[in-house]
């Protein structure tokens, strides 16, 4: 088994709105993945790829973190 953890850092330069950012992540190293833990609900779009869709404040930072465990097949 491998466990991974991500943290993607994502800014909003506008000074008056509110941004609405997805972010795809391709879950590429096995086919058999499970995630812990995320600071973000996802959907599940595909076998291998989630998708998190946030809100980032004018002028403001929202930072997605997640733990995802791969297993390896036999």
């Amino acid at each position: 088994m491998v466990q991974e953890t991500y943290e993607i850092r994502l800014r909003n330069r506008k000074d008056s709105e509110t941004v609405e950012i997805r972010v795809p992540e391709r879950l590429f190293r096995w086919r058999n993945w499970q995630i812990l833990n995320s600071s973000h609900p996802y959907e599940q779009l595909d076998s291998s790829t989630i998708e998190f869709r946030v809100e980032v404040p004018p002028q403001g930072e929202t930072v997605i973190t997640y733990t995802v465990q791969y297993a390896f097949n036999q």
